[in-house]
């Protein structure tokens, strides 16, 4: 299993745009691929697999200067600010695409979930190669 700590990631919302009726990214879109590019090679990730691969994302939303009040009446963090699980998903997947598979067609399973708050946020993923026929 391989794991890696990544910026928290824009929302989906921001992360594509439309250019002459195309869908494309946006510059924040790339700047926040060469950051994960950088983690991954900061991580000794060099070469996608080309296998197979299971996903696990944990969202960490970014963690609100009032947290410790907060916390008291909600240790899990359910209701500080957080971009959705499937928005995060999408971006997730195309950001890591070149980097920990080759394409995400080889994506075959995803668990995601939020995780409670960081200082600055964070997207933590690990992937699994799997074994077998699929």
């Amino acid at each position: 299993m391989t794991t890696l700590i990544l910026p928290y990631p824009p929302s989906a919302n921001r992360y594509w745009r439309i250019y002459r009726g195309r869908a494309v990214p946006s510059a924040e879109a790339a700047l926040y691929k060469r950051l994960v590019w950088a983690v991954a090679r900061s991580g000794g990730i060099s070469d996608p697999t080309t296998a197979p691969v299971a996903l696990a994302l944990i969202l960490r939303p970014v963690e609100p200067k009032d947290w410790h009040k907060r916390q008291k009446a909600d240790p899990n963090g359910y209701t500080v600010r957080c971009i959705d699980l499937d928005n995060c998903q999408k971006v997730a997947l195309d950001a890591l695409q070149g980097i920990a598979y080759a394409n995400d067609k080889k994506v075959m399973c995803i668990r995601i979930e939020r995780g409670v708050p960081v200082n600055d946020g964070a997207l933590e993923i690990s992937w699994t190669a799997m074994e077998g026929n699929l």
